[in-house]
């Protein structure tokens, strides 16, 4: 099942595209599981500005969230990111991680002008979780734009404040569409992902982490066979 990747600045309505992504797709009777970046820097403990201030902080966020999202992905549900995931690089390894489980992805970019971004911070209600002018400048300066033309931020979908988003071509192209096969090098990022997630939470001794590691030597071995074999 597919992978939705909601990408944008603060205060650009990724969460409330996201209630509208899943309202249509629980409707057309599909289950839907949610990956908050805000749940999960809650849950880890930590400050949301000062999350943005630490690049070790952030650095596990990220984390956390990819590990979440590799843990969903398989054949029963659409699984929807609702993050920043303003780092092109790491977009690029969800697609990876996505291919490799042979689910279909998009990314769902909501688009604002950046003064209407920071009035929409201010007039939050609930002081905990407004941007200080600090972190919002830093994480819009900091932003890498999808783009259409890269296959991991395609296909692309732009959503503006006030423009509806095209949900059906969405799940068209999500539900009807036969996801690309994965290639070697996609399969073997999705091993060096599952072992980077164990090695740095609390399973690096377990069975898992050594089977993954041990696949990716076998694979090595092969493509590089030593002069006596």
């Amino acid at each position: 099942m597919p992978l939705i990747i909601v990408t944008g600045i603060p205060s650009s309505g990724k969460t409330t595209r996201v209630r509208e992504i899943e309202k249509f797709f629980i409707d057309n009777n599909k289950n839907v599981e949610i990956v908050s970046e805000e749940e999960q820097i809650v849950k880890a403990g930590f400050e949301k500005n000062a999350v943005y201030l630490d690049a070790s902080k952030e650095k596990h966020i990220r984390g956390l969230l990819k590990s979440e999202v590799l843990k969903l992905l398989g054949p029963n549900s659409v699984v929807i990111l609702d993050g920043s995931n303003y780092i092109k690089g790491y977009r690029y390894e969800l697609y990876c991680a996505a291919k490799a489980n042979k689910c279909t992805q998009c990314t769902v970019h909501t688009e604002i002008n950046r003064d209407v971004a920071w009035d929409f911070n201010e007039n939050r209600p609930d002081e905990l979780q407004k941007y200080t002018r600090e972190v919002f400048d830093a994480l819009v300066m900091r932003y890498e734009d999808p783009d259409s033309k890269n296959r991991w931020d395609s296909p692309l979908f732009m959503a503006f404040p006030t423009d509806p988003l095209n949900l059906q071509a969405m799940a068209e192209c999500l539900l009807d569409k036969k996801p690309p096969a994965p290639n070697q090098s996609t399969q073997n990022m999705g091993y060096k992902m599952i072992l980077i997630e164990l090695q740095e939470g609390e399973g690096s001794g377990t069975l898992l982490a050594e089977t993954a590691l041990r696949i990716l030597q076998n694979k090595k071995q092969i493509r590089h066979p030593t002069a006596s074999s």
